[in-house]
């Protein structure tokens, strides 16, 4: 190993060799590979630590079958953010997330086939996003865990069966249920005020199944209309709505990816940093590692500058798909 490794990627290396969780090793790799210097010595170093990130990659996205977690709703967040699926029976919550994950939901045509929570990632382009099916909204009796899970989404998403007569009073009957647990959907780019002690604000989408059975074509716009909320139809019949469907839940959470480049080189373009929408250069720098800050001289960047390559300021507003060259004293 070459002497002149700094004293913090010894640090890192050794939380690696001491992790017991793949979340663990990962977060300690992409830490060694930060701290890494930039020099011909350490080249079959960086190459080592970007095979063990692909490999740890590879391994986590093998197809597993339906998750349960030990306490329904304490799930741990994973990928890009957490997003919990609610509906009426037959919704169709559960086709949904059967197609567009990793997990294998029970799907049936007679209501209640759901009885606990099914977690699965579903991947958008290079990242993933973890969805969970729950058990359906009803005038009967619903767990109590089922809406504290909703209470704690970073997004959700309504599921409106479009093959039904009224898909806007399907809604409302959703919405009055979770309102009356004091939960309240906004729209994702909208801001709100926190003025209703006791109630939960959520970013919220509905997603109007069963598409190919709209009995009208402008449903979806009319039910965005009246419900102030981003509304999509989807069929899990249309490959290409299921793409929209994914883009549409990865725009609800209001997040962006960046990406990095050391100077001289290409961009590093297989692990892309997650940030929150409108976050600045400097706060894109400090989720890489919070200690480049300290010695901060400028940063160039790939995408949202006016041309390629320029140089920013630290307020510069990063927008989904830069890259970013750090260059430090």
């Amino acid at each position: 190993m070459p002497a002149n490794l700094p004293p913090e990627y010894i640090e890192a290396e050794e939380r690696y060799r001491n992790a017991s969780g793949k979340d663990e090793k990962l977060e300690a790799l992409k830490e060694m590979l930060a701290l890494l210097p930039n020099h011909k010595g350490t080249d079959k170093i960086e190459a080592d630590i970007r095979k063990r990130i692909s490999n740890l990659k590879k391994s986590s996205k093998k197809k597993k079958g339906p998750t349960r977690a030990k306490t329904p709703d304490q799930i741990e967040p994973q990928g890009a953010g957490q997003v919990v699926i609610t509906g009426f029976p037959n919704s169709g919550k559960s086709a949904l997330v059967d197609v567009t994950t990793n997990a294998s939901p029970k799907v049936a045509d007679f209501p209640f086939a759901t009885q606990g929570p099914t977690i699965g990632m579903m991947e958008y382009e290079d990242i993933q996003i973890q969805l969970i099916d729950t058990p359906p909204i009803s005038d009967e009796y619903v767990e109590t865990w089922v809406y504290n899970l909703i209470r704690k989404a970073n997004l959700i998403l309504v599921t409106i069966d479009g093959s039904t007569g009224d898909p806007i009073a399907e809604f409302t009957r959703t919405k009055d249920h979770l309102l009356e647990e004091g939960i309240h959907l906004f729209h994702p780019e909208a801001n709100f005020q926190r003025d209703a002690i006791g109630r939960t604000n959520r970013k919220g989408e509905i997603i109007l199944t069963k598409s190919d059975e709209l009995e009208e074509e402008k449903m979806p716009e009319k039910l965005e209309k009246d419900s102030g909320l981003p509304t999509m139809a989807v069929s899990i019949l249309d490959e290409e709505s299921l793409t929209r469907f994914s883009r549409a839940v990865f725009r609800g959470l209001q997040k962006i990816r960046i990406y990095t480049k050391k100077p001289g080189e290409e961009p590093d373009l297989e692990e892309p940093y997650l940030l929150d929408k409108d976050s600045t250069v400097l706060e894109g720098v400090r989720s890489i590692h919070r200690d480049m800050v300290e010695n901060l001289d400028y940063i160039r960047i790939w995408g949202s500058g006016r041309f390629d390559g320029q140089e920013v300021a630290q307020d510069h507003q990063l927008e989904d798909g830069d890259i970013i060259e750090i260059h430090q004293n």
